[in-house]
């Protein structure tokens, strides 16, 4: 279980990287995976055949980080149709029958009347499970913000994530206050803006209350992501960091994807 100080940095792992470093143990990619004490399987990027290993896998190459096991919707940015969602619950079970499995699994929180049996399924396994929202339009009002809260809280998720478009400098604010006064309910909890005016979000939510956020490795999967050194760097500055113009000057000395 996560301690109260420690903060999450999940890199997304999809065949390429994992590939990579399957086949050179000395592959550039190896650095990145050292960077993050977490790692998301996107098992929507891999072929639902190899769906059953990929924990396993990935454990031999990383075995230091906490695994997030996600298969994301085409609605929530990801590669597995939407079609298919009804289907789902059988590859799940799939994942938690395997030898090794992730820790943690993250179900979309418009996807929640498949929360109790996967619950079920998944907490014989150990494995816990964070709701996720993803809003690529803009960043919900605060009462929205509630309600998901609320949502999240009935079905007794451990972990809570939302990640929404950033419109202006200061549309994260919400998802500030929204840390700072909700944060304390989960194992896990994630709230930031994607997008330019987002960027900074990922790292000064940590600030606020989050202890969860993602970086990319390889490739930008999403809107405003930062690659994984940038973020670790940034993160072992953290107590030198005081201000939002501190951490935009920090990110601004190095290069992003």
């Amino acid at each position: 279980m996560p301690t109260s100080n420690e903060k999450f940095l999940v890199g997304l792992v999809g065949p390429k990287v994992l590939e990579a470093i399957e086949q050179d143990s000395l592959n550039p990619v190896f650095l990145d995976l050292q960077a993050c004490n977490a790692l998301e399987i996107r098992y929507d990027f891999f072929d639902t055949a190899l769906w059953p290993k990929l924990s396993e896998r990935l454990r031999k190459v990383a075995p230091h980080a906490i695994q997030i096991g996600t298969i994301r919707l085409h609605r929530d940015g990801g590669k597995f149709p939407d079609r298919d969602v009804t289907v789902r619950p059988d590859l799940w079970k799939g994942i938690l029958g395997a030898t090794e499995v992730p820790e943690w699994l993250d179900l979309e929180r418009d996807c929640l009347s498949q929360f109790a049996d996967l619950k079920k399924e998944a907490s014989a396994r150990g494995t816990r499970i964070l709701v996720s929202e993803h809003n690529f339009v803009r960043i919900p009002g605060d009462q929205e913000l509630k309600i998901l809260v609320d949502d999240a809280r009935r079905v007794k998720a451990d972990g809570l994530k939302i990640a929404a478009m950033s419109n202006s400098e200061t549309d994260c604010d919400r998802l500030y206050k929204f840390a700072k006064k909700y944060s304390k309910h989960f194992d896990l909890f994630a709230a930031f803006g994607m997008g330019d005016t987002g960027r900074t979000s990922r790292l000064w939510s940590l600030k606020e209350g989050a202890n969860l956020t993602y970086a990319a490795i390889d490739a930008v999967e999403a809107p405003g992501q930062i690659d994984v050194m940038t973020m670790k760097k940034a993160l072992d500055s953290f107590d030198t960091i005081y201000s939002q113009s501190d951490l935009t000057a920090f990110l601004s000395k190095f290069r992003q994807f």
